[in-house]
């Protein structure tokens, strides 16, 4: 940490979900992930609707001029 950079971020993760600037300059990014699962039967039947799961993960990082601070995942 503290040497990779928003752009560095940008080039490998590519735009963020969602970017928030605190008061005091620190820069929030976050990045939303989401997965679907479906059951399936034996035979490789799939039951898709009633019993679908949703996950979604959320990777949030912090910046303070521009290079990472921090960075955590969030259920």
């Amino acid at each position: 940490m503290g040497k990779t950079t928003e752009t560095d971020l940008l080039r490998i993760l590519g735009p963020p979900s969602k970017k928030e600037t605190k008061p005091d300059g620190t820069q929030v990014l976050r990045y939303n992930h989401t997965t679907w699962e479906n059951p399936t039967l034996p035979g490789g039947y799939v039951l898709y609707g009633l019993f679908d799961k949703e996950t979604e993960e959320i990777f949030e990082i912090i910046l303070k001029d521009h290079v990472v601070q921090s960075y955590q995942f969030l259920r």
